[in-house]
């Protein structure tokens, strides 16, 4: 059996990822758009497609134009990873590590902080929020987080497919490199 160091997956435009011994090499933003645009947020359990891709895309909106890049890529490993919902990720202490060490490669090929700062995160959070009372409803926003939702300024979610997902993640990054 190989070492995992030597195991890989096969990427969209054709490189190879090592996700146990990760290089700048192996990244491209075109797997992170094409990955994220295909994966859907919270284990697919939500009514409609909703991807990671349009999750970032919001994120980035809710930024300064100095962290909108930060915003857009917060969870770009998951594109080489995948999205773990939260309580499992929280029962696997390897896979956080994991995701730490993807991310760190990540960050030093696309030229981002890391780790990722404390605003990114916060609007990280704030996006997660209205994803959980939009399509959740009130009673497990109140569950999840201990408090009444209170809309404040928040985007429509509108579903993207996941080729106009890709598009958009890939203009936006486009725009702000």
């Amino acid at each position: 059996m190989r070492p995992l160091k030597d195991r890989y997956l096969s990427t969209f435009s054709g490189k190879k990822f090592f996700p146990f011994n990760p290089h700048p090499d192996q990244i491209d933003i075109v797997d992170i758009a094409h990955g994220l645009s295909l994966l859907c947020r919270f284990s697919g359990q939500c009514p409609t497609f909703f991807s990671v891709a349009e999750h970032s895309i919001y994120v980035a909106d809710r930024l300064p134009d100095d962290l909108k890049l930060a915003g857009l890529l917060h969870d770009s490993s998951e594109a080489y990873l995948a999205d773990l919902p939260r309580p499992v990720k929280v029962g696997i202490p390897e896979y956080k590590s994991l995701e730490m060490s993807v991310g760190a490669v990540i960050a030093q090929k696309l030229n981002l902080e890391f780790p990722t700062s404390a605003s990114v995160m916060c609007a990280d959070r704030a996006v997660l929020k209205h994803e959980i009372f939009t399509f959740f409803g009130a009673q497990r926003y109140l569950e999840d987080f201990g408090e009444e939702y209170q809309p404040g300024v928040s985007q429509h979610i509108l579903g993207f497919s996941p080729k106009e997902a890709e598009e958009k993640f890939l203009d936006l990054y486009w725009s702000l490199t």
